[in-house]
């Protein structure tokens, strides 16, 4: 067994914002949850495992995600990758991905309140939280509702990534983990570029 990885242990609190990413919302009176599964296999798409590990989420909206022991399971659970966007490609074929998709849901139910993003709250980008099973690179380029977006991510070694987004055209591309990190609850649904 390998010993914790003390970057793969993430505290953090859920925070709800306005859809300009800056101005802070009220939290729901309703009680709720986190619900964090992985999309294996690829970085957009639904869920298609499940959590590996419960994450309590505290009354004060804190939470602490510990990534060591949710690896462990991962491996059980990866596929061979398969983007559903078909511009996205990864090197070695072999590699297996998967993203790690964290919702803030009703507590008795399955209704996401919004779409939740990782967001680094210094610099103000949201971030994707990447698991990769070795060293590998993802390359992809499309404009997208007139954004040009280009996927430069390179992994120098087996596991998590964090990947900055960018508002507007730019490149997805892995940052060091963020000091000030919020999961920030956004209105909407979720889309994919």
């Amino acid at each position: 067994m390998e010993p914790p990885n003390p970057d793969w242990i993430v505290p953090s609190h859920v925070v709800f914002m306005a859809p300009d990413g800056k101005t802070p919302t009220p939290v729901p009176k309703q009680p709720v949850r986190l619900w964090v599964p992985y999309v294996v296999g690829d970085i957009y798409g639904s869920p298609n495992a499940g959590e590996m590990a419960p994450v309590e989420l505290k009354p004060d909206m804190s939470f602490t995600l510990n990534l060591n022991l949710k690896h462990l399971r991962l491996g059980r659970v990866l596929e061979p990758t398969k983007f559903s966007q078909k511009w996205m490609e990864i090197d070695p074929k072999e590699a297996r991905v998967a993203r790690v998709l964290p919702f803030v849901v009703q507590k008795n139910g399955i209704l996401p309140l919004g779409i939740a993003e990782w967001l680094d709250t210094d610099s103000g980008d949201k971030l994707m939280l990447v698991y990769v099973d070795r060293p590998a690179r993802i390359r992809g380029d499309i404009v997208y509702e007139g954004r040009s977006l280009t996927f430069a991510i390179d992994a120098k070694e087996a596991g998590f990534l964090w990947v900055r987004q960018p508002a507007q055209s730019g490149t997805y591309e892995p940052v060091p983990r963020p000091a000030n990190l919020v999961l920030a609850v956004f209105p909407g649904e979720m889309r994919r570029p």
